[in-house]
């Protein structure tokens, strides 16, 4: 018989760019016993609207795709006040490889040096614009750098949890690896 997570509130958002660790925390938030979902809808938007969405929706965290889309954390925060923000950061050097590597054989693959000219500016614009609007409630955001080191200890204190008796998730740690 499988039993039911227990509803968490305040909602949790991890609005950091695809390949800055956003499976590792949508597992973690597993682990912590959170209703998680990561990319919600396949991001194809609900007639609704996605705040609508969310706010009839079963989770209690969501992560990765849409929740990096500009401005969608404004409207969540506008409409669920009370919730709590993640932004996972890594360097942008490292992310442009990495989104090279993992989208090489996709329709929107990044081949050339303009592509990830676009990437990095979109990637440095929404974790300025992330940090901006942040910057006059800081308990509501953690910024968390899960490739650079960052584990239960930062997000169990941001989440007022206890910290797990198990590693922290790292999932595709090998493409990850520091040179």
């Amino acid at each position: 018989m499988q039993v039911m997570k227990k509803k968490h509130d305040p909602k949790v958002f991890c609005i950091g760019f695809s390949k800055t660790g956003t499976t590792s925390l949508n597992r973690a938030l597993g682990i912590l016993g959170y209703r998680n979902v990561h990319w919600l809808r396949g991001h194809i938007e609900p007639s609704v609207g996605w705040v609508e969405y969310i706010k009839r929706s079963p989770f209690d965290a969501f992560s990765d795709a849409p929740m990096y889309k500009p401005g969608l954390f404004k409207k969540i925060d506008k409409e669920l006040p009370s919730s709590k923000f993640i932004l996972t950061v890594r360097n942008t050097d490292s992310l442009i490889k990495s989104w090279t590597n993992y989208f090489m054989n996709a329709p929107w693959s990044i081949d050339t040096d303009e592509d990830k000219e676009v990437i990095a500016t979109m990637y440095e614009h929404h974790v300025k614009d992330v940090v901006t609007y942040f910057e006059k409630i800081p308990n509501q955001l953690l910024i968390f750098d899960i490739i650079g080191g960052d584990s239960w200890q930062k997000l169990c204190e941001f989440l007022e949890e206890p910290i797990p008796d198990v590693p922290f998730p790292h999932k595709r740690k090998a493409r990850y690896k520091k040179k």
